[in-house]
């Protein structure tokens, strides 16, 4: 059987994609991976990220070391 494909507008994947359970949106999402159509970010380049927002804002290592461990709280 062929696959069929669908042009679908931003608003409209999310409106079909919040209908979905957790479990269905990480099979999809573990598909795409599989495909290499999506690549999880990079732990360096979160990394950066996280540094760059903690120096702009001259937060202290207390404040990111609570805001990582909430985080990975939050998985």
């Amino acid at each position: 059987m062929a696959d069929t494909a669908l042009k679908l507008s931003k608003k409209k994947l999310v409106e079909g994609l919040s209908d979905l359970s957790f479990k269905e949106i990480k099979e999809i999402m573990d598909s795409l991976i599989r495909k290499k159509l999506f690549a999880p970010p990079k732990a360096t380049t979160l990394y950066k990220q996280a540094s760059k927002i903690t120096k702009g804002n001259k937060l202290s290592e207390s404040v990111a070391e609570e805001s990582v461990k909430w985080a990975r709280a939050r998985k």
